[in-house]
């Protein structure tokens, strides 16, 4: 059987009474005795382990936006560039659950992540080449096969 350490430390007190400091004998387990100074550096270290969790939580979501923006840009060009040669269906994988629409007010082709309105901020627009949307089209469950009507000029799932 293992005996626990056990290890008298020295505190100075001030007797109330007599208004005099005295040295008090404490007996004290040397195992699970946490003094201020190490619960100090637990504390830091477990926020030093949080910040550095979030900072990596947040550039590897950086870098996952940088390449739905450019799986946006690449599908968008193919698709314009698979109408302008006369092809009759093209196949889309990416971005997934992202938008294939129309902007009536530029006259551009867009692949968004929510709607027109996101355009702006998550989203890639380019000339249509007079190609129109019929209606919105959903990326989802890919790849997705869209037919370019070449007579009308319409892009239809």
């Amino acid at each position: 059987m293992l005996k626990k350490e056990k290890t008298f430390t020295k505190i100075k007190a001030l007797d109330p009474e007599t208004e005099a400091v005295e040295e008090i004998e404490l007996l004290m387990d040397k195992k699970g005795f946490l003094l201020g100074e190490e619960t100090l550096k637990i504390v830091i270290a477990i926020i030093a382990i949080g910040f550095l969790a979030y900072f990596l939580a947040s550039l590897y979501f950086s870098a996952q936006a940088s390449r739905e923006m450019k799986q946006a840009e690449e599908s968008l060009d193919f698709i314009i560039s698979e109408a302008l040669a006369g092809r009759a269906s093209v196949d889309i994988y990416n971005p997934k659950n992202w938008w294939i629409l129309n902007n009536e007010a530029t006259g551009e082709l867009c692949i968004c992540e929510d709607d027109l309105n996101s355009c702006d901020k998550k989203g890639v627009c380019m000339n249509n080449s007079g190609f129109l949307v019929q209606s919105p089209i959903k990326i989802e469950n890919p790849p997705i096969t869209l037919s370019i009507n070449q007579e009308s000029k319409t892009i239809g799932k």
